[in-house]
Parts: C-alpha cells; sequence; structure tokens
C-alpha cells in the first residue's frame, strides 16, 4: 500500500516510491526501489524535500522500521520553513487512489472467483462508474498513471485499465453514457478467467512453453463459464469475457469469429487489451513505448476492426501521453497531452542531458504554435530504453500547496 511518509522519517528497508515533488527536482533517476544504501538515504534526507511515498507492501512502514545506526549517521538538513509544501497535482493523485482502490477490488473478485463463489456485481458496478467519471473529468490522467503498473501488479490493474481505455473509446465513437458503461464494465471483467490460470504460468518470467500457452488460452472459456454462473452478470459483459482473443480475419480464439460477427464491445476489448498488455512492464518483458505500440498495432493486417483502431488512434494520439520521442533539436521529452486538430503536434515536457546524464533545460513545448518551434523526429527506441524508468506522475505535473 502506498503512503505518504515525511522524508526525515525514511530508513533504510523501506520502499521508497517516489518525493512529494517534480522528478526533475530529487536527486535519484530512479523512483521505486529499496531503500539499501546508507549513501542514498542521506540524499534524501539531505534534498529539502518534505514528503515521499512508501510501499508498505514492499518494505517497512514507519511503525515497523527499526532503529539503524546509518539512518541515524544521515541525519537530515532542516527545511526552510518559508518553503511550501509541494504536492502532486489533485487529478495525478486522485488518479493514483482510484488506482489503489481498483487494484484491491479485482483482487478480491479474483480471489472470490478461484474460490467458486459469486462476485459483487453491485462494487464492480460502482467501481466502472468512478473509473468512468475519471475518465471524463481528465481522461489522459488516469490512463497515464495506470500505465505505471508494476510487473506484479499487471494482472489486476490491467482490468482497470482497459475499462478505462473501453469507456475512453467509447466516448470517441459517440457512444451515450450507458454504453460506455456496458463498455466499461465488459472491460473491467474481460480477464476474470485467468483466475483459474496457475500463479506459476502467469507471472512466469519467460516465454511460455507451447503447453503452457495452451492452458492460457483457456481463459476466455473459463471466464464465461464463471460469469455464466451468476444471473447478474450481463450478457455483453459475459460476450466480451468469451471473444476479447478474436480477430476480423477469423484467426482469433476460442471461436475463430470474423469481422462483424464479433461484437462490437469485443472489438473493441480486443484493441484496448492488446494495447495495455504491450504497453506494460510484465515478468518477462519491459512495456513498449506507447507510440510504439500504437505503430506496431497499426501494421498488423487483419488483426483489429480498422475503423475502431482508428478511433482509437484518435483517442490517444499517435503519440500517447507517456510515449518518448526525440526532437529535430536533439531534445528528448515526453509526451504530456495531445493536440486534437493534429495529432502529430502533441505538448511535450523536453530537457537535454549534461554530461552526468542529469536532465537540464526543463521546458513545456506546444508543437502546435505556429511557427513550430520543433518536430519529433523519432519516437521510441533508445531513448524509450534510457527513460521509461522515470515516474510519469511526476512528468503528469505538479503544484505549490496554498
Amino acid at each position: 500500500m502506498l503512503k505518504k511518509i515525511k522524508v526525515e522519517d525514511l530508513v533504510l528497508g523501506m520502499y521508497f516510491c517516489g518525493f512529494e515533488a517534480a522528478w526533475l527536482d530529487h536527486p535519484f533517476w530512479k523512483n521505486k526501489f529499496l531503500l539499501k544504501n546508507g549513501a542514498e538515504l542521506k540524499q534524501a534526507h539531505d534534498s529539502g524535500i518534505s514528503h515521499c511515498w512508501i510501499d508498505t507492501e514492499r518494505g517497512l512502514d514507519v511503525s515497523a522500521a527499526p532503529v539503524v545506526e546509518a539512518a541515524a549517521e544521515a541525519a537530515p538538513a532542516p527545511v526552510p520553513e518559508a518553503a511550501p509544501e509541494v504536492v502532486l497535482d489533485p487529478a495525478v493523485r486522485e488518479a493514483q487512489l482510484l488506482c489503489e482502490t481498483a487494484k484491491k477490488a479485482t483482487k478480491a473478485m479474483f480471489s472470490e472467483a478461484r474460490m467458486g463463489r459469486a462476485m459483487d456485481m453491485e462494487r464492480c458496478a460502482s467501481l466502472v462508474e468512478e473509473i468512468a467519471d475519471s475518465v471524463v473529468q481528465s481522461p489522459n490522467t488516469l490512463l497515464s498513471v495506470a500505465r505505471l503498473k508494476l510487473a506484479d501488479e499487471y494482472t489486476y490493474l490491467h482490468s482497470m485499465a482497459v475499462c478505462a481505455l473501453m469507456v475512453a473509446l467509447g466516448r470517441t465513437l459517440g457512444m451515450d453514457e450507458t454504453a460506455c458503461r456496458e463498455a466499461g464494465l465488459g472491460g473491467f471483467l474481460h480477464d476474470i478467467g485467468k483466475a483459474f490460470i496457475p500463479h506459476e504460468i502467469l507471472n512466469k518470467p519467460g516465454r511460455l512453453t507451447e503447453e503452457e500457452f495452451a492452458v492460457v488460452r483457456k481463459h476466455p472459456e473459463l471466464g464465461y463459464r464463471y460469469l455464466s454462473q451468476d444471473p447478474n452478470v450481463p450478457d455483453y459483459a459475459r460476450e466480451v469475457c468469451l471473444h476479447h482473443h478474436e480477430k476480423t480475419d477469423g484467426n482469433g480464439y476460442p471461436d475463430g469469429q470474423r469481422g462483424g460477427s464479433i461484437a462490437l464491445y469485443s472489438r473493441m476489448a480486443a484493441i484496448c487489451d492488446v494495447y495495455d498488455a504491450i504497453t506494460s512492464d510484465r515478468p518477462y518483458k519491459q512495456g513498449w513505448d506507447p507510440a510504439e505500440a500504437i505503430s506496431t498495432m497499426a501494421s498488423w493486417s487483419g488483426h483489429f476492426d480498422r475503423p475502431l483502431f482508428l478511433a482509437f488512434v484518435k483517442t490517444l494520439g499517435i503519440y500517447p501521453v507517456g510515449s518518448i520521442v526525440k526532437l529535430a533539436s536533439g531534445r528528448s521529452g515526453f509526451v504530456v497531452s495531445q493536440n486534437s486538430r493534429d495529432l502529430t503536434r502533441p505538448v511535450i515536457k523536453v530537457f537535454r542531458f549534461d554530461d552526468q546524464f542529469q536532465a537540464s533545460e526543463t521546458d513545456i513545448l506546444d508543437l502546435s504554435d505556429n511557427p513550430q518551434p520543433d518536430a519529433i523526429i523519432a519516437r521510441g527506441g533508445e531513448e524509450w530504453a534510457r527513460l521509461s524508468h522515470l515516474d510519469a506522475m511526476q512528468i503528469l505535473g505538479t503544484r505549490a500547496a496554498s
């Protein structure tokens, strides 16, 4: 569980999850790691930042932390009283809290399924409504925060991410509020069948054997069978669960459905499921850069419903938020928002690196400004490998508390 604490309370053995400050203002390039080095602890104490986040499930909590000699030696530097507390943008913090809620709810849902119990559909519907409201209020924020899931959180936060992507795609398609929420519920329940797949296969840190992959391919039918036992689960949600791995050319599974014979919500889920899967870190691979993912998915002939996929691109942009791009000026940058009039010219947080690989000259650049101040010349690739570990919640913006 994420917990906000004072930096001065940090001790060795805690799992550090980022400062409550813009990432350029803090001393660490990595934002999530186990504190086991006295020098790093001293850097944190000397940073002048007042608060940070820890994960109490992956390291010590404040109340459980022992008195560590190294921590005592690294006495925190006093924080100037006049300095304002820096906190995350409210939309980012709300999205973070919603992700935590969704993770707990999905864990409970999977646990109920494994034990053969009926799921709490009222709780699921309420959570989907919260996710849909969040997408309406701030479309990019929740999707960006959800993309930061750790590899071992994938199974649970993937359900929430697909739900949010389904709602966002539904809005782009002009669906009404009811249909968007139906699509979202289908997305949230689409992978429930994985509750019946052995953990050692789901979380295997390497390529699956043919036999193991055959077991994983059973999850749509297992999920459908489970959901069909509950009369409170709508037919469209069961349909999404069963057919979200179908392809328009008939080469999907389990039924080899083709084109328009695949239900609309299932065709939507096929796109949203793949996008979140390939952009997420997994036990056996690093997630792809979002722009690389969009480009690669566009090249897969016969996989997705083409008009729906084009609507999906319009939803996220050619360079989705969180994509890393290289500019003609030589700078690198993260995409932080879209320009609806021209998807090739997003708004970017740009920076250069010095000889010590420290970021400098950070600025917000709107590529849609006239005349165009710069241009994207490359996406992902080496830049993604170097920078993907930076915390997008920090990139999305911070504010000073009033």
